[in-house]
Parts: structure tokens; C-alpha cells; sequence
């Protein structure tokens, strides 16, 4: 879909524009899909048009929709406007807030991000747990479908994190919504609260890997979380390595 065939359907978005919004410019921070800054009447969207589901791997879009307007109901997300998930259309009111850089992490800054995070993992949303072995899977299957040279150093981990996989999977206790991926570009600050953006890998899961996702994103030490948290130590480092993994996974196949 062109940004302008997504306009059309402007009458249908639940905010009562009273003239079609314009394109002020595209957002910069998404890796695969296009997000641009609407605005009508001198109010501000976010308009996202999606990529195709085959450049994400695990991605469900009807999913997604249902947990971003959960996440938005209870203030953790940008109130959803319209969502077509068919079509791969996202409207969002824009959070005219600031991103979040390293000299700001401090001690109430990650206790805040930490909260952030249990709130969205105490989300009611009858979606099912990752798969992640299957999730890494899909990943093989689209790096060994192109003809490209063979990294070795993946190769040479995929059966051993494979199996890591598994003992994790059976040793963790705490299964819920997770965003799967709080990066800094995701995290924005308006009027001194928190809001997380890009749900589109979140499903239930074990909450170490939100966790683990944050000890690597905003550079916080195992420790820092693990005091906070009560988590252990070591799932959570096993955590960290399994989401490091599918980072480099996922860098190999946007290559």
C-alpha cells in the first residue's frame, strides 16, 4: 500500500478529522516498515504501513493489532486510531515526546523501565506463547534459501543454541505478554511518562527475554535487572544469549 491509498480511509480513523491529513515526513528509526507524521486540523499521527510478513519472521499482524490496542488501552502504547491489518495500515496518535540516549540512564530511570516492562508483561491478551525454536527456524529457512556465502560463525552456533533453547524453555517459570523488543528506539518519554512503540513481535513468552532485551539494548548490567527483578542470574544471561542470537539472525537476513 502508497501512503496515499492509505489517506483514503481517512473517515473511517476514530479521532473525527475534519480534513484529510497531509504527509509532513517520513519518520526515521524502523528498520523494515515505513512510518510517516501525519497531521490534520493541527493534530499530530503516526501512520505505518507495513512490510511484508516474509521480512519478519514470526510476525502476526491480526496479533499484533489486538495487543497494541490492549497496551494502548492501558496507556503503555500510542492510542490506536485505525488499524487494517490485511492491508498493513497502523494509525497511531503521534507522541511528540524525546528519545532516550545513555547519559540519562540512571538508578530511576531503569527502575521506570523495569516497571515499564512489568506492566506490559501483566497484560491480559489471549495470544499464543512463542515458539522460539520455531521463530529461529523460519530464520534458517530464508538465510539457506538465498544464494549467498555461508557465515560460518552462525553455522557453527546453530546447534548448539539450539539446544540452549530448549533448557531454557523448560527451566523458566513466568510466562507473559512480552514486547520482545524494548530497544531505545522504541521507548519514548512524554510529560515524564514512558511509552513503548513497535509491538509487532510481541506474544507471551518468558518475561527474561524482555528483560534480557533490555540488559542488551540500553547497555544495564544483569545485576542491575536481576535486583529488581528477582529473576536468576543465570536464565537471565541465557536470555541475553538467545536474544543476541536472533539479532544476529535477523541482521544475516536483512542483509
Amino acid at each position: 500500500m502508497k501512503p496515499d491509498e492509505a489517506l483514503s480511509s481517512w473517515r473511517e480513523w476514530r479521532c473525527a478529522l475534519r480534513s484529510r491529513p497531509i504527509i509532513v515526513t517520513q519518520l526515521t528509526g524502523g528498520k523494515t516498515n515505513q512510518s510517516f507524521l501525519l497531521e490534520s486540523d493541527g493534530r499530530k499521527l503516526a501512520m505505518r504501513l507495513n512490510a511484508p510478513a516474509v521480512a519478519l519472521p514470526g510476525v502476526d499482524r491480526a496479533n499484533e493489532a489486538r495487543i497494541w490496542q490492549a497496551a494502548s488501552n492501558a496507556g503503555l502504547a500510542p492510542t490506536v486510531l485505525h488499524i487494517e491489518p490485511r492491508s498493513g495500515l497502523l494509525v497511531t496518535e503521534y507522541i511528540d515526546g524525546a528519545s532516550l540516549d545513555a547519559s540519562e540512564i540512571d538508578d530511576p530511570l531503569i527502575d521506570r523501565l523495569v516497571r515499564l516492562l512489568a506492566d506490559v508483561h501483566e497484560l491480559d491478551v489471549n495470544v499464543p506463547v512463542l515458539d522460539y525454536a520455531a521463530h529461529i527456524e523460519k530464520f534458517w529457512q530464508l538465510i539457506e534459501s538465498r544464494p549467498h556465502r555461508e557465515n560460518m560463525w552462525l553455522l557453527q552456533r546453530r546447534e548448539p543454541l539450539q539446544l540452549l533453547v530448549e533448557e531454557f524453555m523448560a527451566s523458566v517459570t513466568h510466562i507473559g505478554l512480552c514486547h520482545h523488543d524494548p530497544a531505545r528506539s522504541n521507548v519514548v518519554r512524554r510529560d515524564n511518562k514512558l511509552y513503548l512503540l513497535d509491538w509487532e513481535y510481541a506474544a507471551r513468552g518468558p518475561v527474561e527475554m524482555d528483560y534480557a532485551a533490555l540488559s542488551v539494548e540500553w547497555d544495564i548490567d544483569t545485576a542491575e535487572i536481576c535486583n529488581r527483578t528477582a529473576l536468576e542470574p543465570v536464565l537471565l544471561e541465557t536470555a541475553k544469549t538467545i536474544y543476541l542470537y536472533i539479532c544476529e539472525l535477523w541482521s544475516e537476513v536483512r542483509a
